[in-house]
């Protein structure tokens, strides 16, 4: 089981040796192939052989491009690597409305639950339950939009009623920087087994790839939250450091069908979950992740 990220953060040549990445800078190192789960290439001084971007593809490892901010905007996935791709994709496309206003109930529905547990774990217990009483009110497709007065209630709370998602500070850099780590999993996980990631439940853009990775990202994205908010403050300098601990957030604990799982793992449960939900037209069976405290998933 995959579980290492790695981050590339100054003149490296990679390449691939029994069946191992070779890192070559001033040192050499060698990490099994099977152990990685994602590349962060953060510097544009990289070479890359073509037999390595072809074994990283076959070990379903997600590769990350980075621009000059070090803001991930880029990402390499491995390409047709379910055996049954079609019967997927004829199953994707036969989805109903209803079979997917449901599911995105059940995702904005653990989304709010899970932004009300960031509250509570930052001592905002009367927004807390204001977010866990709004949970109960969303409807089939969230047609009321509860999600959009979550996120107003839950950003004003958490950061501050000066916050906004737009401006260019410490706090979004952070924020953005571990939404598009995980977005990266996701997409690896949706095109491994078998989806096609423009085809979404809510999403629907014609100019985004990844409309279904975004929809499956936001029970997610409170993780990214709660760690932006104890460890980043206005004096904190967004470095290597920092960045390599939100890709490291890869690996902290959640809680899926009543088992802790790492992010990585409960997203590949989401998945296998959703395909079960698909094949059964029984929306219920979709499992999503419950956010708990930030702590390293044990591997033992």
């Amino acid at each position: 089981m995959s579980w290492r990220s790695v981050m590339i953060t100054q003149p490296t040549k990679l390449s691939v040796q029994n069946r191992q990445l070779k890192i070559t800078q001033d040192e050499e190192w060698n990490i099994p192939l099977e152990d990685i789960s994602s590349i962060v290439f953060e510097t544009p001084q990289i070479s890359i052989s073509a037999k390595a971007m072809s074994m990283i593809a076959d070990n379903k490892i997600v590769l990350y491009s980075c621009d000059d901010k070090h803001l991930p905007n880029g990402v390499f996935i491995p390409f047709a690597s379910h055996s049954r791709s079609l019967k997927v994709i004829k199953n994707q496309l036969k989805m109903t409305e209803a079979f997917k206003k449901r599911c995105w109930q059940k995702i904005i529905v653990q989304k709010i639950l899970n932004q009300a547990e960031v509250l509570r774990l930052s001592d905002k217990i009367k927004d807390y339950k204001y977010l866990e009483n709004l949970s109960q009110k969303v409807n089939s497709g969230d047609t009321e939009n509860k999600e959009a007065i979550a996120a107003k209630e839950y950003f004003n709370s958490l950061f501050g009623n000066k916050f906004n998602r737009n401006y260019d500070d410490i706090f979004n850099a952070s924020l953005n920087y571990g939404y598009s780590i995980i977005r990266g999993a996701i997409a690896r996980t949706i095109v491994s087994y078998g989806y096609i990631p423009s085809i979404g439940i809510h999403h629907k853009s014609e100019l985004n790839s990844y409309n279904l990775v975004d929809d499956f990202i936001e029970p997610f994205r409170p993780i990214v939250d709660l760690w932006v908010k104890n460890n980043i403050f206005e004096e904190v300098e967004f470095n290597k450091y920092v960045r390599a601990e939100l890709v490291n957030l890869l690996n902290v604990d959640v809680k899926i069908q009543g088992k802790l799982q790492s992010v990585n793992n409960a997203i590949n449960v989401m998945i296998s979950s959703y395909t079960t939900a698909i094949n059964q037209r029984d929306y219920s069976k979709l499992e999503l992740p419950e956010i708990l405290p930030i702590q390293i998933h044990s591997y033992e």
